[in-house]
């Protein structure tokens, strides 16, 4: 049993985090930006050193990518300067920390899917204070687990999958961007993988530090998700109408923040060193259409 420094509580993949921490019977000390702001470098040191944890695990993040490029200096302060002091403190008390990434750290468009030692390259604002988190992290301490993920969607918070399922509410038509591709990835698959890893950092003779990528499959355009997630709500009852999904380019989409046109992500190296299977996406729509609509009736 692990005791467990838990940010970002009650995010998409915070709270399905906690659920999967407790079901192995680990104890959690579950904290919100309310309980621990970990853009203040005093708090972040205060609460890792009192709570006798054994390990750390960063779910917390400033993640409205628009609001970002407006929003710099708070979007560096949470993605940027809270790992930092987070592992500045991990590193005084001499325990792991487990930090949540992004595929937003690259750019460029290599024909295959990007591994973890691929030039990174940020375009936007988020993705540019992640990757000084990512950074930040490395120079602090060694004992880190950096897990770079892709297009989280979950039953909790917000999401592409949520977004789209209001619009079905609205319209019969959307327009969405065709010319992205990247790796839909499930909040709970997440959550149960960085368990795994949790269990596993803690063990004497853990070496293998470093970092990561975790996302589902198969690969898909955001066009072509969003096709998928009006197909299954319409198979299951949900929403009675056929959505015309648009197909439009990235560059006729009104958008501040410039995104990666191809973030998908190689994730050998996560399965290969923890045996992890990476999940089917289409299998997690169904729990995460459901509670959308759970929500809206109750």
């Amino acid at each position: 049993m692990a005791r467990v420094l838990l940010t970002g509580a009650y995010g998409q993949v915070g709270k399905e985090l906690e659920v999967c921490l407790l079901n192995s019977e680990d104890e959690v000390i579950s904290c919100d930006h309310k309980a621990l702001d970990i853009s203040q470098e005093d708090r972040v040191l205060s609460a890792v050193t009192e709570s006798g944890a054994d390990i750390i695990i960063n779910a917390a993040a400033y993640t409205n990518v628009e609001k970002a490029e407006d929003e710099r200096v708070k979007a560096y302060e949470v993605n940027a300067y809270g790992p930092k002091y987070l592992a500045k403190a991990a590193k005084l008390v001499d325990i792991p920390l487990i930090h949540i990434s992004t595929d937003y750290v690259f750019s460029s468009e290599n024909g295959r899917p990007h591994r973890e030692d691929d030039t990174v390259e940020a375009q936007c604002v988020y993705g540019k204070s992640k990757l000084e988190g990512e950074e930040n992290i490395i120079a602090c301490c060694s004992k880190y687990l950096i897990v770079r993920s892709s297009w989280i969607f979950g039953r909790y918070g917000n999401n592409f999958v949520k977004t789209m399922l209001r619009l079905a509410g609205k319209y019969d038509a959307v327009s969405v961007v065709s010319d992205q591709k990247g790796n839909p990835t499930p909040a709970r698959a997440l959550a149960e993988a960085l368990c795994i890893m949790t269990h596993e950092a803690l063990k004497p003779d853990f070496k293998d530090y470093g970092i990561y990528h975790f996302a589902g499959n198969p690969a898909i355009t955001w066009d072509e998700f969003a096709r998928s997630v009006f197909k299954y709500a319409k198979l299951a009852g949900f929403i009675q109408k056929d959505m015309v999904v648009k197909s439009i380019l990235a560059k006729d989409y009104p958008s501040k923040a410039v995104r990666p046109y191809d973030s998908r992500l190689d994730t050998n190296k996560i399965n290969e060193v923890f045996k992890i299977d990476l999940p089917d996406w289409h299998d997690y729509l169904p729990e995460t259409v459901g509670e959308f609509f759970d929500e809206q009736n109750n």
